[in-house]
């Protein structure tokens, strides 16, 4: 389940309230977000997470990468 107490970029700020890194918003921690495009799985290493700043990076790499196949199939268009 997507919730922003699994996502790498949600900061707690409190007992049940997550602070979002990228949307400087606070919900919810069991708030589904099913939907949201910057969702990442917290990555663990040498057991700890990763900071929301490194989160963001790899997110924001592979939306780039998404961006860049769908304007490279338009312009083979034919």
């Amino acid at each position: 389940m997507k919730t922003c107490q699994c996502c790498g970029l949600g900061i707690e700020e409190d007992k049940d309230v997550i602070s979002c890194f990228k949307y400087k918003t606070l919900s919810n921690c069991q708030e589904e977000k099913t939907n949201c495009l910057y969702f990442i799985e917290k990555i663990i290493e040498d057991g700890e997470s990763l900071p929301p700043i490194q989160h963001l990076i790899l997110v924001e790499q592979e939306l780039g990468k998404r961006k860049m196949k769908v304007s490279i199939n338009n312009g083979l268009r034919l």
